[in-house]
């Protein structure tokens, strides 16, 4: 699956931005170093398994949904231990559930047929144990690097928050400032409003001029 299919099938109890970028971080190198190193770790379990991470109890319902019944230690081991195709994950799965199967499936001699059988069934349930709790161990290790990875993730997307809004307030102070010189920029060539008497001076002159003229009897031009 491509990131952006992985990254649309987001789980109901994951933020989806959250998801987006734990997604982004799974298929960049550093992640698919780490899956890959998981993966090595996975194979080298003593006894290993084809359950991917899908628990017991969760196989056991899908095999009652399936059958209507529960199924038995033999059966159930050998579902767990071979791959789609019906291989088996190592060959020696192979010869001890073929042995436990012909000895249930015999039982020509009661006595010491019960004995071995139990002591297969036993040994059968003791490697189911000990896968469990290597799993289990396994999925409390991965549970807890994903919420480091998530809350790594979410303490970058605080950080680049906070980084973006420093960005956005020194924007706005630095368009304020531009805003300020051009007003003041247009108020220099803007012309001076003073009282205007040139009109009154005028009128003055001419009023005396004719106080002059009316005096000695001549009108003005």
């Amino acid at each position: 699956m491509t990131e952006d299919e992985v990254a649309r099938t987001c789980p109901p109890n994951v933020y989806p931005h959250q998801w987006i970028e734990l997604v982004h971080y799974w298929f960049l190198e550093r992640g698919q170093t780490y899956s890959n190193i998981g993966r090595a770790a996975r194979s080298s379990y003593l006894v290993p398994h084809t359950s991917g991470s899908k628990s017991h109890a969760r196989l056991k319902a899908e095999f009652m949904e399936e059958y209507g019944r529960e199924p038995g230690e033999v059966e159930f081991y050998r579902v767990t231990r071979t791959h789609q195709d019906g291989s088996f994950v190592r060959e020696e799965f192979r010869e001890l559930i073929d042995r436990a199967t012909m000895l249930i499936a015999e039982r020509t001699d009661e006595s010491s047929s019960s004995t071995e059988c139990s002591r297969i069934e036993a040994q059968l349930s003791a490697m189911s144990r000990y896968t469990q709790e290597c799993r289990q161990n396994d999925s409390t290790t991965e549970v807890r690097r994903l919420e480091m990875q998530l809350q790594e993730m979410s303490q970058r997307h605080d950080l680049q928050m906070e980084e973006l809004r420093q960005s956005h307030q020194i924007e706005i102070v630095s368009l304020r400032t531009q805003v300020d010189q051009i007003i003041s920029f247009f108020h220099g060539f803007a012309p001076h409003q003073g009282p205007d008497t040139s009109s009154s001076c005028r009128d003055g002159d001419t009023m005396h001029k004719c106080s002059k003229f009316w005096c000695y009897g001549v009108l003005p031009n």
